[in-house]
């Protein structure tokens, strides 16, 4: 009887431990809590896509108000791209050095700081600097936010839920552009004056308070329990999660079910207390930190070299490979890509109109097109823009709708072929309306294909390298922007076919992709 009853915990135990790092997740259950984390996280978002789209306008007006030539202007938004390739591997070495929550502040006031010292540069080689300063804190809020929220979600709402914060950052993103569209014709009518109680700088400051404001909120939030674990701070991530149950259940914090199975040594027992070892892979370099072996900068190289090492290690090396690939071939972003796709449909009607063939997509109308002159406003271009970028929050609500059901890759793949497919029949269309719809479909793919990519990666990497994992994958995509930027010219149907490929591609390279919808993420 005995040995039957030692079985029967024993296998109850293992099966357990498999589940452990989600258990511990899952108990505090969801509610008030959770929703107001997302909230906070979204707003971050908010204020960060607030800024990248202001920063869209603020250029052509910059250019004309300070008499930039094209080249310049161009190398404006390059300077700021660049900034990117730094900040998203920096950062995500930095949360996981550091720790997530006091990142967002950090990244938020980096960005706040650089649109005020951008907001008062007169000189080109201090707005090229606070540009770049800019670009680090955009990439560096993008992947902490979306790293720390990931680690305080339960298995079943953690897809659904990063589509809610992107949900957050197209909103920012199409009401900063309504609002700068509102704003434009009083700064052209008060461009030459002396006195300009309205300008592209106070556009550009107006745009960082967001930040400011969302910097101070974040002391809301919890520190990342997972985080927590992984640096062996057992006490505080029991406190961490005992909150969190008390504000969603509202029982008291000491009811808070924990579980662990235990056998004395005259009897079977079984006691309920959760055993934090077997959730997270701890924090190897705590001993070295303690014993003060380094200074502070070379533990922190130390450290990420050690972390990049080990995602190319088995069994990341795959995943890593496979992870920098997609990422690349989604390299515009979501601005670009509707930017692209704007002047594509722009071009097209003026070749139906014409009958010639001088259909070209080139950066300079790019970077340049929301003004005809520096006088006069491209009021075309911003609602074709608006119209379009509405097709990123239709996506991302059905994202939210069946991300954690039907699975992250089947979104991906899916996505990629219709993608692909209807990017290319714009070639055999002509009818405006039907471009417009088929534009708009493209858009919403290529914004289920990022938040999908997104999720998968942050999924299959541990707590202590997940940082530093999403942040190494997202430099060589910024450079390639960086790239295009400064040499893009290329005719309107063979952007058309790079791009078809580029989705088809992404439906390939999805498919060797390890999917963990409705499974514990790696750790």
């Amino acid at each position: 009887m005995v040995l039957t009853a030692f079985n029967q915990i024993n296998v109850i135990s293992v099966s357990s431990i498999e589940k452990e790092n989600e258990n511990f997740i899952i108990i505090p259950g969801w509610g008030i809590c959770h929703y107001s984390i997302i909230g906070i996280c979204g707003m971050c978002k908010f204020a960060e896509a607030c800024v990248l789209s202001i920063i869209l306008v603020v250029v052509p007006l910059l250019a004309c108000d300070l008499s930039l030539p094209t080249g310049q202007a161009i190398a404006v938004h390059a300077v700021l791209t660049f900034g990117m390739v730094i900040g998203a591997f920096l950062f995500g070495a930095i949360i996981d050095a550091y720790g997530r929550k006091r990142s967002i502040s950090l990244t938020l006031i980096v960005i706040f700081c650089s649109t005020i010292t951008l907001s008062f540069a007169q000189a080109p080689f201090l707005i090229n600097l606070s540009l770049f300063v800019l670009g680090t804190g955009l990439a560096g809020n993008d992947v902490v936010l979306k790293v720390y929220l990931i680690e305080l979600l339960p298995m079943k709402q953690r897809g659904s839920s990063l589509a809610v914060l992107d949900i957050f950052g197209i909103i920012g993103y199409i009401a900063a552009l309504g609002f700068s569209w509102l704003l434009m014709p009083s700064i052209l009518h008060f461009q030459d004056n002396k006195f300009r109680p309205n300008s592209w700088r106070i556009l550009a400051g107006i745009g960082g308070v967001p930040n400011l404001i969302m910097a101070c909120a974040v002391s809301l939030l919890p520190a990342s329990p997972r985080y927590m674990l992984y640096r062996q701070r057992q006490e505080e991530t029991l406190a961490i999660l005992q909150q969190m149950y008390a504000i969603n259940t509202s029982k008291h914090a000491n009811t808070y079910p924990v579980r662990q199975f235990y056998i004395n040594n005259s009897s079977l027992l079984i006691l309920y207390k959760i055993n934090f070892d077997n959730c997270v892979r701890s924090d190897e370099w705590n001993e070295i930190e303690k014993n003060g072996i380094f200074k502070t900068i070379e533990i922190f190289c130390l450290k990420t070299y050690k972390r990049v090492g080990n995602i190319f290690e088995t069994p990341f090396a795959r995943i890593t490979i496979l992870a920098i690939i997609i990422s690349c071939l989604q390299f515009p972003g979501l601005a670009w890509f509707a930017l692209w796709k704007t002047q594509l449909l722009e071009g097209m009607e003026n070749l139906d109109k014409s009958k010639e063939n001088n259909c070209t997509i080139d950066i300079q109308n790019m970077v340049m097109g929301f003004l005809h002159n520096c006088q006069e406003i491209n009021i075309d271009r911003f609602e074709l823009l608006l119209y379009l970028s509405l097709s990123y929050i239709l996506a991302e609500i059905l994202l939210v709708i069946g991300i954690d059901s039907v699975g992250r890759k089947i979104f991906l793949v899916f996505s990629g072929l219709i993608g692909a497919a209807t990017c290319l029949a714009l070639v055999f269309t002509v009818h405006h309306v039907m471009q417009l719809v088929l534009s708009m479909t493209t858009l919403a793919t290529y914004a289920i294909c990022n938040t999908s990519t997104t999720i998968l990666i942050l999924e299959n990497y541990f707590t202590g390298i997940r940082g530093t994992a999403i942040g190494f994958t997202r430099i060589l995509p910024h450079f390639l922007d960086f790239f295009t930027k400064l040499f893009l010219n290329v005719h309107c149907f063979h952007s058309i076919f790079f791009v078809s490929g580029m989705l088809l591609s992404v439906a390939v390279v999805g498919l060797q992709m390890p999917d963990l919808t409705r499974l514990p993420m790696q750790e």
